[in-house]
């Protein structure tokens, strides 16, 4: 199976990093490679063939990171090329299962679509002060966002957002993408993510365009 494969690529790299003495406290994951959305540029769009729906679950977590693993690891971040973490199963239990052996700090990164209100106050709540979510948001309702994050509904967001927010104390980011569509809302961005209580604003210059969909 995927996940038989991948635990042995997993423990061969473990076996190798503790023999050059690597460190380990940092592991950057795709715990899902399943999104609602089509954003033009992402690989599941432009190469749909080499895609395969899945995503870990609590049992490859447990099984490969075990309590001596977990004693040299210190953050966990989940974000996809392929996929959306919140949409991994068992997202919420493996955040858990992290924290009931150490205090990991984890990094999400979402177009926090979908999943529910409730969803997202129950993972706020297993989330602290030292996580962080980032919320990838590129527009300002759902006309602006979903010209590239298509399938990306706008209502569940800001309600999600909303939810998260009443109950965590998670440090969240509104991570956006300079496009031609939103450069002259960028501030307007900025109030919105203030009035949604983010700690934080970034811009990021995508490296995926200029040389196709010259219309973003």
């Amino acid at each position: 199976s995927f996940q038989k494969w991948l635990s042995g690529i997993i423990l061969a790299n473990i076996g190798q990093m503790l023999m050059y003495k690597f460190p380990l406290w940092h592991w950057h994951i795709e715990n899902s490679s399943i999104c609602n959305l089509r954003c033009p540029r992402c690989p599941r769009n432009e190469i749909p063939e080499s895609l395969i729906q899945t995503s870990l679950d609590l049992n490859f977590f447990q099984k490969n990171f075990t309590h001596d693993l977990l004693q040299n690891v210190y953050q966990i971040s989940f974000c996809g090329d392929d996929g959306d973490p919140i949409y991994a199963h068992d997202l919420i239990d493996v955040i858990r299962y992290f924290k009931s052996v150490k205090p990991v700090k984890f990094v999400i990164v979402t177009n926090g679509s979908y999943k529910g209100t409730e969803w997202f106050q129950q993972l706020g709540l297993v989330l602290d002060a030292n996580d962080h979510i980032h919320w990838s948001l590129d527009g300002w309702d759902q006309t602006s966002n979903e010209q590239y994050r298509v399938n990306s509904d706008w209502s569940s967001i800001m309600a999600n957002i909303t939810a998260f927010r009443f109950v965590s104390k998670a440090y969240m980011t509104w991570d956006a993408i300079a496009f031609k569509f939103n450069e002259d809302k960028i501030d307007h961005m900025k109030d919105l993510a203030r009035k949604l209580r983010f700690d934080q604003f970034q811009l990021t210059l995508s490296t995926k365009f200029n040389r196709v969909y010259n219309i973003y």
